[in-house]
């Protein structure tokens, strides 16, 4: 397998083991998804994963016949390139307004909202229906507390 990168110079990573720097060629021992991981200072990293495709002469019943009763050795090649973008430089200003747009929004209609979801609020402690009072023992040292829910 050889993996290639443009530019290169950048660190490969295979199902999370580290290779090298490209261009770089490695035996393989299995096919199927084989995640790619290409890093490079100044640039986006790229994750792909990647189908690894076993050619004819590795598929059931025919395996046999090609690693047994064949003279010599079958060898699959695989060439993998992979182009990287320049890195986006965000300004301060920009991820400070990003921010502040976020928690706006998380907030907008007074709930708690993640990714689009509101989160639900903890029971009211004991005894109240005030939220915003939590209703704890206090704390004595040496001695377990619990919450009072």
């Amino acid at each position: 397998m050889t993996i290639m990168s443009n530019p290169p110079g950048a660190t490969v990573y295979l199902d999370g083991r580290e290779l090298g720097r490209t261009p770089i060629s490695t035996n393989f021992d299995h096919y199927g998804k084989r995640e790619f991981r290409i890093v490079k200072q100044g640039y986006e990293t790229k994750n792909e994963l990647v189908p690894v495709r076993a050619p004819w002469y590795q598929w059931g019943g025919i395996d046999f016949v090609s690693e047994v009763l064949l003279p010599g050795k079958l060898t699959d090649y695989k060439y993998y390139e992979f182009d990287l973008q320049p890195a986006q430089h965000i300004s301060g200003t920009e991820i400070a307004t990003r921010a502040e747009e976020y928690r706006q929004t998380a907030h907008a209609d007074g709930v708690l909202r993640v990714g689009g979801s509101a989160i639900a609020a903890p029971p009211a402690p004991v005894g109240t229906t005030d939220y915003s009072v939590p209703n704890f023992a206090p704390i004595v040292p040496g001695t377990i507390r619990t919450p009072q829910w």
